[in-house]
């Protein structure tokens, strides 16, 4: 439906997803993946275990944002939302493209139709919902903003983090 995805997942309860321009954010992409590896073998924000070390949703927010700052020129606006592994409590940080974080903790958006998104995910969100429901409404909010914003293009991938790790949901929307 929408290719390339640009998401990019360290590990089942951690998404890292980018808006902008293509080249920008697979350099941005392959920058954070070298960073990521290079601090694997550290402990600062991965966990203890000596097997397989994890990054914390807020380590991989702070990772992006210094290197969003650092550089200064990537035209990408990067969202991070995971499960923090100690409380499974959610984790959503938006990012503008200088690295400045937005932290909430009922939903995040970014991108071309952010703003029709923030409305229609206020009127529609809820907290505590179930899994197949969140699907739904992210879904329906995705949806209308789409119909409100033509240069947003067409097609909805939606990414829920589980206990169990990420499921995908892909909508068909309108091509004309």
């Amino acid at each position: 439906n929408i290719a390339p995805r640009h998401v990019w997942s360290p590990h089942p309860n951690l998404m890292l997803g980018f808006v902008g321009l293509e080249g920008d954010v697979q350099s941005l992409s392959e920058d954070l993946k070298v960073q990521v590896t290079a601090k694997r073998n550290r402990a600062l924000g991965f966990g203890t275990d000596k097997v397989e070390r994890r990054i914390s949703p807020p380590a991989l927010a702070c990772i992006t944002s210094h290197v969003l700052f650092e550089k200064r020129g990537y035209f990408v606006e990067p969202i991070v939302v995971g499960l923090i592994e100690s409380t499974r409590k959610p984790f959503l940080c938006a990012m503008d493209m200088i690295g400045a974080q937005s932290f909430s903790k009922s939903f995040v958006c970014s991108g071309a139709a952010a703003k029709s998104l923030y409305g229609t995910a206020e009127a529609l969100w809820k907290p505590n919902m179930e899994p197949e429901e969140l699907a739904e409404v992210c879904g329906r909010a995705f949806q209308a903003a789409l119909e409100r914003d033509c240069l947003s293009g067409y097609g909805v991938l939606v990414y829920l983090i589980t206990k169990d790790g990420i499921l995908e949901f892909d909508l068909a929307s309108r091509n004309d």
